[in-house]
């Protein structure tokens, strides 16, 4: 970049492995857990502990599964109630043991007095069985921030301002200014209100609105409130909870001026693609805004688009498009250094325009 300094791996580029990949042997190892862990052990959030211990018990011990492969065994993770025990065996909320060790680390990276936090609880360990059984309490880990002790809910931050573990921050404190020349050139340094742009910006409805003027609405798709993490809401407790669908919510001034009832079938769309769904009419949405709540797949009841000639309509993703925010490009310093899932160049798609139609007759 710039020709400032040639590119080295780890120094001034991202660190680069060569992986070597027997592609006949995947299916080995999507069923298998590696014995990696064994020497670099486990950690999130900034901290780690050693698992090797709590690795061979799985390979050793009657009650965890194995698998046999090239003349090694490793634990298996053929059923997903096999995956969920090797999960709660070596994490810190649901193994005392390793959350005592994790403790320890983290006392030696701040100085701090933190095992007394999981000592009371060294010896809890538990299973996918025992949880079907009856609902269980987690550990108070130091790979999370809420102190949990003695029955306490769960409240983030309290093991910061208690215990005084400093936050994962350039300074170890909360942090309102960001000295960050990116953030700085952007006028984000401090927290700062910007108007949403206008739909001209954005130019999401350049193609849909040439057949004439139509109602333009802000449409949202903020982060899920009533999901499974891992299937989000389509499956059958979710949908039986729900209207059998992710809908789309309007104000009840919108739904009025545009002959839309609750539970109505309509089609959210604009140049990018379609959503056909549910309407659910609510006092609790302003009006000009729509929201959709985030990724509905295209599993189960979508229906034909009728703006679209009777073609399959899609999800959220079909009228939203990305926009890389700039700012989060910024790293190698502090709390802004890359993190898988945590920091980077994410895709925010949360913020478009569209326009909701109801539909005439529902084809699926």
């Amino acid at each position: 970049y710039k020709n400032e300094c040639q590119p080295v791996p780890g120094k001034t580029t991202h660190q680069l492995s060569i992986v070597e990949r027997d592609y006949t042997k995947l299916h080995e190892k999507y069923v298998t857990l590696g014995d990696r862990i064994r020497t670099s052990g486990l950690g999130a959030h900034g901290n780690s502990y050693q698992c090797a211990d709590a690795y061979d018990e799985m390979v050793a011990s009657n009650h965890f599964p194995v698998e046999r492969n090239n003349g090694s065994v490793y634990p298996s993770l053929r059923e997903a109630e096999w995956a969920a025990n090797a999960v709660l065996h070596l994490s810190t909320l649901t193994n005392g043991k390793l959350n005592v060790r994790a403790y320890e680390n983290a006392e030696k990276k701040t100085g701090l007095d933190l095992v007394d936090l999981g000592a009371g609880s060294a010896d809890l360990r538990m299973t996918y069985a025992e949880l079907q059984a009856q609902p269980r309490r987690y550990n108070t880990s130091p790979l999370w921030s809420g102190v949990m002790t003695g029955g306490r809910a769960y409240s983030a931050y309290t093991y910061n301002v208690e215990k005084l573990v400093p936050w994962r921050t350039l300074t170890g404190r909360q942090h309102f200014y960001l000295d960050h020349e990116m953030y700085l050139a952007y006028g984000e340094n401090l927290p700062t209100y910007k108007p949403s742009p206008r739909p001209q910006a954005y130019g999401d409805l350049k193609e849909t609105l040439k057949g004439g003027e139509a109602r333009i609405l802000n449409c949202l798709t903020p982060h899920g409130k009533w999901h499974i993490h891992s299937t989000y809401m389509e499956n059958h407790r979710m949908l039986t909870l729900s209207r059998g669908c992710e809908p789309c919510w309007l104000s009840e001034v919108d739904a009025a001026e545009l002959g839309i009832h609750d539970n109505d079938w309509v089609e959210v769309y604009n140049d990018h693609g379609v959503y056909c769904t549910r309407a659910s009419v609510s006092a609790r949405i302003p009006k000009g805004v729509c929201i959709v709540y985030h990724v509905p797949e295209r599993t189960v009841g979508i229906p034909k688009s009728q703006v679209r000639g009777g073609r399959r309509a899609g999800g959220h993703n079909s009228f939203t498009r990305i926009h890389l925010k700039p700012n989060y490009l910024a790293g190698g310093y502090g709390q802004f250094s890359y993190g898988f899932n945590y920091w980077g160049p994410i895709a925010p798609n949360r913020d478009t325009h569209v326009i909701v139609k109801r539909m005439d007759k529902v084809v699926f």
